[in-house]
């Protein structure tokens, strides 16, 4: 089953993602990062860069993969990743986030989906901006592509 291309622009619906230390620590850990700033257990604690990829890649994406109208199927990978940063995310914060489709295009048998997701600081102020491709395998109407 192709992706379904009249999605692109569709947004879904915001949801929360609550920042803890402990989240903050365990990610951290796991990277193996010695930065005091993310082991932290004062107000200079702040996640590392790379732990906006613990929401914006799979929580996010499940949002827009739970639509069956947009035509999403198992046989995938993950294509790139792209981040605009924001303030730094703290222990704490509330980030309100919200995934938009922003592209699809194919290529021999595969199609490329291209989601935005920006997260939101309870003040509006950005936290990160993710742009994520997704390939899905073996989909793509061969019309498309002669």
């Amino acid at each position: 089953m192709a992706l379904n291309r009249d999605k692109i622009g569709t947004t879904y619906p915001s949801f929360e993602h609550e920042v803890t230390r402990e989240a903050i620590h365990t990610y951290a850990k796991a990277l193996g990062e010695t930065d005091p700033r993310y082991l932290s257990e004062g107000d200079d604690c702040v996640a590392p860069p790379t732990y906006a990829a613990k929401f914006t890649i799979i929580e996010a994406m499940m949002s827009a993969f739970g639509d069956n109208d947009l035509g999403t199927h198992p046989a995938l990978v993950h294509g790139s990743q792209g981040y605009e940063f924001g303030r730094p995310v703290t222990p704490g914060d509330k980030l309100t986030c919200t995934t938009s489709i922003k592209d699809m295009t194919a290529r021999g048998r595969n199609e490329f989906l291209v989601a935005e997701v920006e997260c939101l600081h309870a003040d509006g102020e950005l936290a990160v901006r993710s742009t994520n491709t997704i390939v899905f395998l073996g989909s793509a109407p061969q019309e498309d592509n002669a």
